[in-house]
């Protein structure tokens, strides 16, 4: 699921994109522990985004309470060519899947969008 104000999400390549907003998710973790399946979710999100890179290490999180990793990555819109900022948190449900978040706002705006990407990850409630 997407939150994204009008106009910064659409189609691009035949892929869906948005410039600013935050995607809540969850997919398999194929039995890995929290760091293996936030490495391979990465690596996805890498593989069709040839521009990305990790800009920092894992640092702890909390998702709902669970232990959680962030990472931040740095990419290159293809929609719009400008450098952006990516923020990931994930945490693992006890049925051991990988529940993620992913923030994304242009590299200049980013600080601005900072805490509510911070609201959104606290206002999660996971209940399995």
């Amino acid at each position: 699921m997407t939150f994204a104000p009008e106009g910064a999400y659409g189609q691009f390549n035949g892929q869906n994109v948005f410039t600013h907003g935050v995607e809540v998710g969850l997919v398999r973790a194929g039995g890995q522990d929290l760091r293996e399946a936030t490495d391979e979710f990465i690596g996805q999100l890498a593989r069709s985004n040839p521009n990305m890179s990790q800009a920092s290490g894992y640092s702890n999180a909390s998702v709902s309470g669970r232990r959680g990793l962030h990472a931040s990555l740095r990419n290159v819109s293809e929609a719009t060519g400008e450098p952006e900022t990516i923020q990931v948190i994930t945490t693992q449900t006890r049925d051991g899947n990988l529940f993620y978040t992913v923030a994304v706002a242009p590299q200049d705006e980013a600080r601005t969008y900072q805490s509510t990407f911070q609201q959104v990850v606290k206002s999660i409630r996971i209940t399995d």
